[in-house]
């Protein structure tokens, strides 16, 4: 079996590559030309070169002889300036990919979704498959990206009669990939945060050595159409930035920042990222979504067997990758405390991870 992955040196893109390799299917990695590959070294995959919204003759060349397509290529970001390119991806990115795919006569094609297009609540309901987000005009560029792009693949596919499966990825901490990105950048700056800020509301947090099982089980068991939410667990951010504190052995939260203060905050943050030419942990567009509840219910993909490891294992496991990366400097790391959890979850080259335990039931 051979399997196509576009974005294939992403967070989830690169553990997925693990995951289908580790099965012993051979895999075809997509990226754009200059990528970072460092997430895919030491891993035996073919690499094809593409844009994929600009350069469709290419993506056709790539999606030739695949069986599978994994498309998980439009990337994770909330900053304001790339939302052109964001769109360009999202938009005529998949239709060239679904379109190459249908050419191609790939068997299935699993389109990487986002649990941000079902939308949220501010009363902390647990959303399911059936709920749908708005194409709010105030919403940042990424989130009206992917809805548009949820939207688009599933009309398309109708149209041409492709078999299409779309999961959607909650909070997806864990490691690899060849950026940061605003999962890992969660944890990331709360440990930063000398003043142990939080902010009303809550995610679901998922690892993603999980999410690339969950392409997987899409992929072999899902119904055609059918979109499947892959989450663990469902906590307040306060809940969750204690996790980190308590795994990281920092003070755990001391406050919770309101609206209006978690904006000015964020635009501090972007000007000290000018001033240090460092990505910004977090953008403005994102403290939009202060007090939101993002709480989703996975019990769809659990039908697939689907067993997410607990939230504190995940983000353990993203704690022993992202401190010895190069996202951590020296003197953060030097005022860690790593708690037992942390050391358990580093292995040899950081390559494998235990399986799930005590797995959360969907809710």
């Amino acid at each position: 079996m051979r399997a196509l992955v576009t974005g294939a040196n992403g967070l989830i893109g690169a553990n997925l590559v693990r995951e289908l390799l580790g099965r012993s299917v051979d895999v075809r990695g997509l990226v754009r030309a200059g990528s970072d590959l460092g997430a895919l070294a030491g891993l035996e995959l073919e690499l094809c070169r593409a844009d994929l919204a600009e350069e469709p003759e290419r993506v056709i060349a790539a999606a030739r002889g695949c069986d599978l397509i994994f498309h998980t290529a439009v990337q994770f970001s909330y900053d304001p300036a790339r939302r052109a390119a964001l769109e360009a991806a999202a938009i005529r990115g998949t239709e060239h990919l679904l379109r190459a795919a249908h050419a191609a006569g790939a068997g299935r094609v699993v389109l990487t979704s986002s649990s941000i297009v079902l939308g949220y609540t501010l009363d902390a309901t647990v959303l399911d498959e059936g709920a749908s987000a708005p194409d709010d005009a105030d919403e940042s560029g990424y989130v009206r990206a992917k809805i548009r792009q949820d939207r688009l693949a599933r009309e398309l596919a109708t149209a041409l009669g492709l078999d299409l499966v779309i999961v959607c990825p909650t909070v997806s901490v864990g490691p690899y990939g060849s950026r940061l990105g605003p999962s890992n950048g969660h944890i990331l700056a709360y440990l930063e945060d000398a003043l142990r800020l939080t902010y009303p509301g809550g995610c679901n947090v998922v690892s993603t050595v999980d999410v690339a099982r969950g392409h997987w089980l899409a992929a072999r068991a899902g119904a055609p159409g059918q979109r499947y939410i892959l989450g663990a667990e469902n906590l307040a951010w306060r809940d969750f930035h204690a996790l980190v504190a308590e795994l990281a052995g920092v003070p755990p939260p001391r406050a919770e920042l309101n609206h209006t203060l978690g904006w000015l905050a964020a635009g501090a943050e972007e000007l000290r990222a000018r001033l240090t030419g460092r990505p910004p942990l977090t953008h403005r567009s994102q403290a939009t979504m202060i007090g939101r509840w993002y709480w989703y219910d996975h019990g769809r993909a659990f039908g697939l067997g689907w067993r997410p490891r607990p939230a504190r294992q995940a983000i353990a496991e993203a704690l022993s990758w992202l401190v010895a990366s190069p996202h951590v400097s020296r003197e953060l790391r030097a005022g860690l405390r790593l708690h037992d959890d942390v050391y358990a979850a580093r292995y040899p080259g950081g390559a494998a991870f235990p399986p799930p335990s005590a797995a959360p039931e969907p809710r």
